[in-house]
């Protein structure tokens, strides 16, 4: 699987804000052409990186936790990062210094896609233990 560059991204959040975005809107969200973001969708659905479109109901928030990830011996953030990238429910990583090595904050549609994405990441080459914090509220965010 190649990398997801950033116009596979934004054609991700895309598609996770509305899946039934007609690819003219898609393509001009990205800019480019209709027929190449059909070859990047069917390119993402292909390699598993989109794996079903469905349908979500209620105005729910989203779930957000933070996975403390700590890597294997002999691993790092650059071995870790690629498989993190491909995960659409992955929107921030951190590296940082301590018992974690890298903090990763994803958004799950509830917790059985939670506990569904924590085993993915604990399984993935490189990364010893994966530690599952969820977030029960934002008090402050400045970002």
């Amino acid at each position: 699987m190649k990398t997801l560059d950033a116009t596979d991204r934004k054609l991700i959040a895309l598609l996770q804000d509305n899946a039934r975005l007609p690819t003219v809107a898609l393509a001009r969200a990205v800019g480019l052409s209709r027929s190449a973001v059909q070859e990047r969708i069917q390119r993402l659905e292909r390699s598993g990186v989109i794996a079903q479109y469905t349908l979500r109901l209620g105005k729910g928030d989203p779930l957000q936790a933070w996975l403390l990830l700590r890597h294997a011996e002999g691993f790092s953030c650059d071995d870790v990062m690629p498989l993190l990238q491909t995960l659409p429910q992955v929107s921030l990583c951190q590296s940082v210094v301590g018992e974690t090595d890298l903090m990763v904050l994803v958004e799950t549609a509830g917790s059985g896609e939670l506990s569904d994405l924590r085993e993915r990441i604990a399984a993935f080459k490189g990364v010893d233990d994966v530690t599952t914090v969820p977030v029960l509220r934002t008090v402050l965010d400045r970002r």
